[in-house]
């Protein structure tokens, strides 16, 4: 499950980290980032590497009707290849979500506990991401994404069974290459490794998607898991 995120590395790391070629969105730095809110993208477009803006909350290309207050925030990726939502885009229009980390919750007695999870190395990511093109009735036209999940790792488990796909550079590659075989591509879709990541306690402040500062990822006194953070 991915449900918000945190994206608060600068364009120009943004654009180094990816090996940009071809800038096509404006960013500033976002620690509650909410589905249905816009979200930078990297992918391919004609064998160049492209830094895009997409709405987050994928809606299929064959939706006749569709409230834009909904979308599909996850794609489990042991369905990709076969769920009508997502076998088109995952054969042919990948992308990676651009993050820094994302939130989990716990709950206690009827709370939400928010909790930050990070790469280890504190730099930015690519969730593995599929997007479609949807035109209304109107004749608008939204492109929208679904991050891939996968099955949850020793530390993110105690709080949910999933988490998002985390790719690692070269299957960043991979993933966004559009001759790479569906197969290999499944692969791909690993759960990263605890020990490759940190996580801890953060304000309740997230729980609400309007609170949007840097607090939002300052760690709290008390913890509820073991983490792997220094």
């Amino acid at each position: 499950m991915c449900g918000r995120f945190v994206l608060y590395s600068s364009l120009d790391e943004i654009v180094r980290a990816f090996n940009v070629q071809l800038v096509r969105a404006q960013w500033h730095p976002r620690y509650n980032i909410a589905p249905m809110q816009p979200v930078l993208v990297v992918r391919y477009e004609q064998d160049v590497t492209v830094l895009d803006e997409m709405r987050w909350g994928l809606i299929p290309y064959w939706v006749q009707d569709f409230s834009l207050r909904e979308g599909i925030i996850n794609a489990r990726a042991e369905t990709l290849h076969r769920k009508p939502s997502f076998k088109r885009p995952f054969a042919s229009q990948r992308c990676l979500v651009v993050a820094d980390g994302f939130y989990e919750w716990r709950k206690s007695d009827h709370k939400r506990i928010p909790f930050f999870f990070r790469l280890s190395k504190r730099r930015p990511f690519g969730f593995a991401g599929i997007y479609d093109i949807w035109h209304s009735p109107k004749g608008d036209v939204f492109t929208t994404c679904a991050i891939v999940t996968t099955n949850a790792n020793a530390l993110i488990r105690p709080l949910h069974d999933r988490m998002p796909v985390i790719l690692s550079k070269d299957a960043e590659t991979l993933w966004l290459n559009p001759r790479t075989p569906l197969i290999q591509l499944m692969d791909l879709l690993r759960t990263t490794l605890a020990e490759d990541m940190e996580g801890y306690e953060v304000s309740s402040k997230v729980n609400s998607s309007a609170y949007d500062a840097p607090e939002c990822i300052l760690p709290l006194s008390r913890t509820g898991i073991a983490t792997n953070s220094t």
